[in-house]
């Protein structure tokens, strides 16, 4: 009995641990890394176009509930357009078509939205929350620039002059983010490696930093390599996990790599150049004429209706003389096909040729 009473002890212990590790990596989010959105930003709002999908974001008409995420999938090489994910009220009101290879009833995804970077002067970068159940869920960092959503960008970590002003320059430290594959119907595995850019001029230098479950620390790390040495943070919180560039306790960055050429032609910055991207090919463009959830359902219809032309014949038309009377001449001495012949006549079957 007193075993028993000193094991649920520890247990007791050990669950007190996690939740105020969890409680301090929350107040990390709210008041160092994340500023939780309110409001919708106008810059998500909308419908957005992908290679594979539709994604329509828009508030909650019920203002006490979270907002719901609409994804339309382009099925099929992008000829069947499945209503993947929708709230309740949009599949009540405009019925959703049935196909064998789509689910009978949409997705409930209900989401959030965190700005990255709450110091940033223009709202450009956010990490959306998708939640597929109680228990599942998956962070996406998108940016957005020129109306145009990406997944793989870097956060400045401001520096100011003299005078408090943030000194808009791309050198610096340049924080990376989870790379996801995107907005996604059902959860990804999580990343483990992420990076970050020191830059200097025309070089920059690329800093891994890996998952870990050591405590968060706001210290920073020292980079070295040659006669070069910078400080760069020691943990990166992205998509609620931490990230390190630093073996334990140590303060210097594991395995530093030689450096790069950076040349600005390569990225977009925003105006302040608090957030850069790598000019690649965008992951959503936002539709500009159709902004309504009744725009999204027509396009979905319209696609919906066509039908695919058939598929053109493996061989070519010919017009060709099979020269059938030697073909029945050489079949009245083959014992096979006059069994079958006499089958067929037992049948009441006629062989016309």
């Amino acid at each position: 009995m007193k075993k028993s009473f000193f094991i649920i002890l520890i247990m007791i212990f050990i669950s007190s641990l996690f939740a105020q590790n969890n409680a301090e990596i929350s107040s990390i989010y709210a008041d160092e890394e994340l500023e939780t959105v309110k409001k919708i930003p106008e810059q998500l709002y909308g419908l957005w176009e992908g290679k594979d999908r539709y994604i329509f974001i828009e508030e909650n008409p019920d203002p006490n509930k979270s907002p719901e995420i609409v994804v339309v999938l382009k099925l099929f090489y992008g000829w069947y357009y499945d209503r993947a994910a929708e709230p309740k009220e949009i599949s009540d009101a405009y019925a959703k078509a049935r196909n064998d290879g789509t689910g009978k009833e949409a997705q409930h995804i209900t989401m959030e939205i965190n700005h990255i970077n709450g110091s940033l002067k223009e709202d450009n970068a956010w990490e959306i929350t998708l939640n597929y159940s109680k228990y599942d869920k998956a962070i996406i960092p998108v940016a957005v620039h020129n109306d145009k959503m990406y997944l793989n960008f870097f956060v400045k970590n401001l520096t100011f002059d003299e005078d408090g002003n943030p000194i808009i320059t791309s050198n610096g430290v340049w924080r990376g983010n989870i790379v996801t594959e995107g907005l996604k119907i059902s959860k990804w595995k999580e990343i483990e490696n992420i990076p970050a850019y020191i830059v200097q001029d025309n070089k920059y230098y690329d800093v891994r930093y890996w998952k870990t479950d050591m405590e968060f620390s706001n210290e920073n790390a020292i980079f070295e390599y040659g006669n070069e040495s910078y400080y760069v943070p020691k943990h990166i919180i992205s998509g609620e996990n931490i990230y390190t560039c630093v073996t334990g306790r140590r303060l210097r960055v594991r395995n530093p790599q030689p450096s790069f050429v950076f040349n600005e032609e390569d990225y977009y910055f925003n105006e302040d150049k608090t957030l850069m991207i790598p000019k690649q090919e965008e992951y959503l463009v936002k539709v500009a004429d159709k902004k309504t959830i009744e725009d999204l359902i027509q396009i979905v219809n319209s696609q919906n209706s066509k039908r695919k032309p058939p598929q053109p014949p493996y061989f070519e038309d010919k017009n060709l003389d099979w020269h059938w009377d030697v073909i029945i001449e050489l079949q009245k001495y083959d014992p096979y096909v006059q069994a079958v012949r006499q089958r067929q006549k037992d049948r009441g079957i006629e062989h016309t040729n």
